[in-house]
């Protein structure tokens, strides 16, 4: 029996762990599918804000190798658009997120954490609110938290809404340091190309369709580089396009991508996710679910404004626009934007 059960040791997990923790509440247990350290498919940044975030939960992030990024490229169709002047942007040697979701994971333990690592949830009784485990174990609970991301057990209780998709491949190279963005290659996405240290970390996104063949996609986006890597170690995650319900049952919330705190648009989620972690905490220990639900539907209104940008964005008018005209006569405002709209906002 524990106070609080929380499904995932990923950050928006082990944040509402770490927060429960300041508000006095100790009796926790985290349970995690996979053991650490574990491979997370993402493109490998961090902002600022994200920075500080990790940072007020008692992360050095300096520990993690993080460093600010050289300026990057902005491409459309393989043509080079503008070049930005990075002021919020971090990476760290891997470009990857292994030894920051590791880091944050023994974070947590060092703090007094509870962790079941190798564990997955399989069944759920939330009349008698009782989980069984994949070892066996039944857990009762007063509160229980889905941190499980966008497919987990926890979209059971969701609506199968929109997806996007990330790809992800990760290579030893000698490309030159760089980081290139790319537009125009999947339909509803973008793609990038970062190297940093003798590493080349490849990806792309796309609004999710189950009819695109994506490992072809994402074999012609090589192709097109003239890089050559092994595609059998592409990797993939799924993040989602809107938020969800944050509570039900009156006990059980979800965080997270679980509960949508993903921005549809730039596919950032990590700030987000902590921060749900944070208020979800709050509400648990001050017994006050509304505390949560109120944090939710002010993410709600914001994402639902990033949908509709995501829309309008990859239009290709607005992609013809704003690579052959904005970008080539207006540079410098574009630059600033996107610094302080896309990036500095995450």
């Amino acid at each position: 029996m524990y106070k609080v059960v929380i499904i995932g040791a990923g950050p928006a997990g082990l944040a509402t762990a770490l927060n429960l923790i300041k508000h006095g509440v100790t009796d926790i247990l985290v349970v995690e599918k996979h053991t650490f350290p574990r491979y997370k498919c993402c493109a490998g940044y961090i902002t600022a804000k994200t920075k500080k975030a990790y940072e007020d939960l008692g992360l050095n992030i300096d520990d993690c190798h993080y460093s600010l990024i050289k300026d990057f490229k902005i491409l459309y169709k393989f043509k080079s658009r503008l070049k930005i002047v990075n002021k919020f942007l971090y990476t760290n040697r891997y470009i990857d997120r292994v030894e920051l979701d590791d880091s944050f994971f023994r974070l947590a333990k060092a703090k007094g954490v509870t962790v079941l690592e190798g564990v997955k949830i399989t069944a759920h009784n939330i009349d008698k609110n009782r989980i069984t485990l994949s070892d066996g174990n039944e857990i009762e609970y007063e509160n229980l938290v889905f941190a499980d991301g966008t497919c987990g057990f926890s979209s059971r209780y969701q609506k199968n809404g929109k997806r996007n998709i990330a790809m992800q491949l990760t290579f030893e190279s000698d490309v030159p340091e760089a980081i290139d963005i790319h537009f125009g290659v999947t339909k509803r996405g973008y793609a990038w190309v970062s190297s940093y240290g003798g590493i080349t970390n490849v990806g792309m996104t796309d609004v999710y369709k189950s009819a695109r063949d994506y490992k072809a996609i994402f074999g012609k986006f090589l192709q097109d580089l003239n890089l050559t890597a092994n595609i059998d170690n592409l990797k993939s995650a799924f993040t989602p396009i809107g938020v969800r319900k944050p509570v039900i049952n009156g006990n059980v919330f979800f965080v997270g991508d679980a509960v949508g705190a993903c921005d549809p648009l730039t596919l950032s989620g990590l700030r987000y996710g902590l921060k749900s972690g944070e208020f979800c905490a709050r509400a648990i220990a001050e017994n006050k679910v509304k505390i949560y639900k109120r944090h939710i539907r002010k993410l709600k209104t914001k994402f639902n404004f990033m949908k509709v940008m995501l829309k309008v964005f990859y239009l290709k008018s607005t992609l013809f626009l704003g690579f052959n005209l904005f970008c080539r006569c207006f540079g410098k405002s574009v630059a600033k934007i996107f610094n302080n709209f896309f990036v500095n906002k995450k």
